[in-house]
């Protein structure tokens, strides 16, 4: 394999399409958020992306069998807007292959008349949070007014890394608009509860309604990942000013 190649199994035809990506990043966020988005929705798989740009692995999956790492496109009708997902167990290994697949998203984007994007991803704090909130960055002044009314935070300062910054700013360049909706997340730890915080949004975003149940079960997991993580900074606080106390108590010598 010298290239990407994308592999169409069906071609519907869909109008005032939105574009949703969820590939792996910070807290697995956005996967997550993108996948159950997918399992709830029962979108159709109807593209694979294959590329010699992401790891040199097959998948092996729940009934022995294996499969060649991809990206993946669902698809599913709306009333408003037809909505594509992309979902995958990896992105890009290199800056290039970043660009290099990023562009082929954008292709399929175009061929099946994409009007937005939304990229989904987490935003490590390294701070522990028992509601996370959810950020945001656009491709334009009145994406950001109307999404501050659904409470999505904006703020200057900062990067988005991998896909999820570069659909924004490669879609911005081909007249797409786009955005990035980031939860709150300490970035250590696989995060449903942030993951849930970017879907209840995002299905605001978009008129529809999405069952969360069982993504609020993988939430409950994260609470008690985060009680657990919290302990243990905690204690690591302690440790360093009782260090501290003890170092200020010692007296000290000069020989």
């Amino acid at each position: 394999m010298e290239d990407t190649v994308i592999e169409i199994l069906e071609e519907p035809i869909l109008k005032n399409t939105i574009l949703i990506e969820g590939l792996p990043g910070i807290g697995l966020v956005g996967k997550l958020a993108a996948d159950h988005m997918q399992d709830e929705l029962k979108a159709k798989r109807f593209i694979e992306l294959y590329s010699p740009y992401l790891p040199p692995q097959v998948i092996i999956k729940e009934d022995g069998t294996v499969k060649l790492v991809n990206m993946e496109f669902h698809y599913r009708r709306g009333e408003k807007n037809d909505l594509i997902i992309l979902t995958g167990e990896f992105q890009g290994i290199t800056p290039d292959s970043q660009y290099q697949i990023s562009e082929r998203i954008l292709d399929i984007a175009e061929k099946f008349n994409v009007v937005k994007i939304f990229t989904l991803g987490g935003l490590g704090t390294g701070d522990i949070t028992k509601k996370p909130r959810v950020f945001g960055a656009a491709t334009n002044r009145q994406l950001v007014a109307d999404l501050e009314k659904l409470g999505v935070i904006f703020k200057g300062g900062g990067a988005i890394f991998g896909a999820s910054g570069l659909l924004l700013g490669l879609g911005m360049r081909r007249g797409i608009d786009s955005v990035c909706l980031m939860g709150e997340t300490h970035g250590q730890i696989i995060d449903a509860k942030s993951a849930e915080a970017v879907l209840e949004v995002l299905t605001k975003i978009l008129g529809i309604e999405i069952d969360m149940t069982e993504l609020a079960k993988k939430a409950k997991e994260t609470e008690k990942q985060i009680s657990k993580v919290g302990k243990v900074i905690s204690e690591q606080k302690k440790a360093i000013e009782r260090q501290q106390e003890f170092m200020e108590e010692t007296p000290s010598y000069i020989r």
